[in-house]
């Protein structure tokens, strides 16, 4: 296995714009450009422009357009290195590092980052549906007067754990509806599949949907047992929280819970994160900055 790209070598394959939107270009049609507007396959690109024109009928595609990058004023090298920097630190970066590296405001840059967070997350719910054995419970984030309860499921194997799912819960509490909507969205409900998890009540969802529910006694000792892999995923996401960022807001958690399970659900490929990443935000359909902030 190759290893992760190192900084010289990101220097040395992104060395200008051009450079750039030629992989852009090459993630969004890998097998050639065709013409959104009559699906012919031969076009030319415009000079200075960062369009690409059809040679029958003359339509313009933008080259980053339906990607985080339309229409943005920042150079793309700019955008890449945030990228290169996100996917390679395990422990996520920072808007103040970043702004600091690239010489840029800070409250720009944290919107860039969002983007891609966002990016990561549309990845994300597209590709990781859990299956087989899965550990489900419930974590707090955040201080003692504004935690924040998420529900996190894990998909569990005796040597390892498989896919990582978080997802902040809406209310106080994790209702049977709270549960149903999450494992609705992020588990493969077309067979069945086993959970463990504790005797909370709202958990007999999980039964009346049709998956096998398996459950414990709530205690450290029952918890370090029967529910290993959930908890080890719950102490990494608090201190990849802490850690790099020093708490966030209940508003945003799922942005940066979203960065982590991304990072997480591809630890076994972290020669291809960074590529894979990039990919995810050509992938993304754009985001303006007032939907950042709901």
């Amino acid at each position: 296995m190759k290893n992760t790209m190192t900084i010289f070598e990101f220097h040395k394959r992104y060395r200008t714009e051009e450079a750039c939107l030629e992989v852009i270009m090459q993630m969004r049609w890998p097998k050639g450009f065709i013409c959104p507007k009559c699906g012919h396959d031969d076009g030319y690109r415009l000079s200075r422009k960062r369009v690409i024109e059809c040679a029958v009928c003359k339509h313009q595609t933008s080259i980053t357009a339906g990607t985080i990058f339309h229409r943005t004023r920042i150079p793309l090298l700019n955008w890449f290195w945030m990228i290169f920097q996100v996917a390679q630190d395990k422990g996520g970066a920072s808007a103040s590092r970043l702004a600091k590296q690239l010489g840029m405001y800070q409250w720009t840059v944290w919107h860039m980052l969002h983007k891609i967070r966002k990016a990561m997350s549309v990845r994300d719910n597209k590709v990781t549906k859990l299956a087989g054995l899965i550990e489900l419970d419930e974590g707090y984030f955040g201080g003692i007067k504004r935690k924040i309860q998420v529900l996190v499921m894990i998909e569990s194997g005796k040597e390892s754990s498989g896919s990582l799912v978080m997802e902040k819960i809406f209310g106080s509490m994790a209702s049977e509806p709270e549960i149903k909507r999450v494992v609705e969205s992020r588990v493969d409900n077309e067979s069945q599949q086993h959970f463990v998890t504790d005797c909370a009540a709202a958990h007999n969802t999980l039964r009346k949907m049709g998956h096998k529910l398996e459950t414990h006694l709530s205690t450290p000792e029952s918890a370090a047992k029967n529910l290993p892999w959930v908890h080890r995923a719950i102490s990494l996401a608090k201190r990849f929280v802490l850690g790099t960022y020093h708490g966030v807001s209940r508003k945003h958690l799922q942005k940066y819970l979203d960065e982590f399970c991304y990072r997480f659900n591809r630890r076994f490929k972290e020669n291809q994160i960074h590529e894979s990443l990039i990919r995810a935000c050509i992938l993304a359909a754009p985001i303006n900055y007032p939907a950042l902030s709901m």
